[in-house]
């Protein structure tokens, strides 16, 4: 057994009764890296908790509407961002401007272009495809009669089909995809029949020899005929030959948790999914996360165009194994927030698909406005003025969740078995200035291995996203690759997030 003193003593005891440890088949891992988000690789922990980590939001304005044309618009929720091949940051942005205050779908609308090098400093290109406002002098790569992008880059199709993206269009409501060479200069591919309830903004991406779909499912009802329920969830459906949807799983709906929030003061269901940003996380194999766009309006004190207060929008985060089963994690508290009072981001936030990895870091890129979503402005605006940007977010790499240890104690984690292939171990570890880690390797049935003790690995002490494992008689990890082996991690106060064999 493990026995631990307390203070700041060390372990005294490493050893382990096998009976202990669960008899599981090894996972073979090879180098990829393995995230402590869930329970999938561990089998027993002690004095650790998982911990969702909010991204810090910059505040940026990255994009806002400031072309002539655009003057008397803001920019909008349904856009897309793309890391490309040649290192740029491209982003597609949704333009909205209002013409009607009594018809929401009443309006000029284009998407536009912009990229950068930097991800930060972003440039509008005059591609001179579209006349608007009797000019070709503009940014303007879909017409106005495209409701938002979801642009993705398909890796099955020929080069002049690589770019595509997928929206209803107004005014018939159809589903329509539309591909391109460059991500530039658009056409239409195909008329989608969605073969089922779709709306807002539409996942698409090539995973495991097929197209997965995720969009918002939306149904409405009454309950003696006084409590309404508009309930969005997120639909997953698979994209066949281009033309239709089929439909799998409904994978995020308002439970009896969500709906017994505000339930004192509302005739509605307190919130809605009103959307998803859906990705398998490109660091390692096997984890999809999933960013819900959280729709609150739980107030029915007042009402205006058909939706109480709050109006509000955030971001929830939630994970999965499978891209079906997902959960919902950091006990359903925001992942992203709208920024303070009186800023460009007060009221409604949108993430857009898909985060991008710059370096050491994941920039989630979002537009934030400082209106609700029945058009009331943040009372705190500036002149009382409507305001809207693309601003991003920026957490650590592989940092949605970490396995906490306390300050007072010792906490503890054993992996299943692993089969791993490499002869280095890198750990993604934030210990602070006075928290530690130290790694020992067990056999399959909980015996340390003579070189990899606790007593023989070197601390662990610092923040990096890629902290080499050691010990101290240099052994090679390589002996034991291939074999099943487990992991013993013994940390305090320090927040570990992953490790990877290389």
């Amino acid at each position: 057994m493990f026995c631990f003193t307390v203070g700041w003593s060390l372990p005294v005891s490493i050893s382990i009764h096998a009976q202990n440890i669960a008899a599981t088949p090894p996972l073979t891992i090879g180098n990829t890296k393995q995230l402590f988000v869930d329970d999938h690789i561990i089998d027993t922990r002690k004095s650790v908790e998982f911990v969702m980590n909010r991204p810090h939001p910059t505040g940026e304005k990255l994009i806002v509407a400031d072309q002539p044309f655009e003057k008397g618009g803001q920019i909008y929720l349904y856009s897309s961002v793309l890391k490309d091949q040649d290192g740029k940051i491209k982003i597609w942005y949704d333009f909205l401007r209002q013409k009607s205050e009594t018809d929401p779908y009443d309006h000029d609308r284009h998407v536009g272009y912009a990229e950068s090098l930097d991800g930060i400093h972003f440039h509008k290109p005059n591609v001179r495809i579209y006349q608007v406002e009797g000019s070709q002098n503009n940014n303007v790569v879909l017409p106005s009669i495209i409701g938002g992008t979801s642009v993705w880059i398909d890796p099955i199709a020929p080069k002049e089909h690589r770019y595509k993206t997928q929206a209803k269009v107004y005014p018939s409501g159809k589903f329509h995809m539309h591909s391109s060479p460059d991500g530039i200069h658009w056409n239409l591919y195909s008329e989608i029949d969605p073969r089922g309830a779709y709306d807002t903004q539409t996942i698409i991406f090539w995973d495991q020899n097929q197209h997965l779909s995720y969009s918002r499912y939306f149904i409405e009802k009454k309950e003696n005929d006084s409590r309404i329920y508009r309930r969005r969830g997120v639909r997953r459906s698979i994209l066949k030959d281009y033309k239709f949807l089929e439909d799998t799983d409904v994978v995020l709906w308002p439970d009896m948790t969500d709906l017994q929030t505000h339930t004192e003061n509302s005739q509605f269901n307190p919130v809605d999914y009103y959307g998803a940003t859906v990705f398998p996380y490109s660091e390692t194999q096997g984890l999809y996360i999933m960013l819900a766009q959280a729709f609150w309006h739980w107030d029915a004190t007042t009402e205006y165009q058909g939706t109480p207060p709050p109006g509000t929008r955030d971001i929830r985060l939630a994970i999965s194994r499978d891209g079906i089963n997902f959960k919902r994690v950091g006990e359903r508290k925001a992942f992203i927030s709208p920024g303070l009072l009186g800023r460009f981001d007060s009221k409604q936030i949108w993430v857009m698909p898909n985060p991008i990895i710059m370096g050491d870091e994941i920039w989630f890129y979002y537009c934030g406005i400082n209106w609700d979503r029945a058009g009331r402005t943040d009372p705190m605006a500036p002149q009382g003025e409507k305001q809207s940007a693309i601003t991003r977010a920026v957490l650590r790499l592989d940092g949605f969740i970490s396995m906490d240890a306390p300050y007072d104690q010792w906490g503890e984690i054993i992996t299943h078995p692993l089969i791993f292939e490499g002869n280095n171990l890198e750990i993604n570890i934030d210990t602070g200035g006075g928290g530690s880690l130290r790694v020992e390797i067990l056999e399959e049935d909980g015996t340390p291995i003579p070189g990899f003790t606790l007593e023989e690995a070197e601390w662990i002490v610092g923040n990096s996203v890629r902290y080499p494992a050691r010990w101290r008689n240099n052994t090679p990890l390589r002996n034991l690759e291939g074999k099943p082996i487990r992991l013993r991690f013994v940390f305090r106060d320090a927040k570990l997030y992953a490790f990877q064999f290389k």
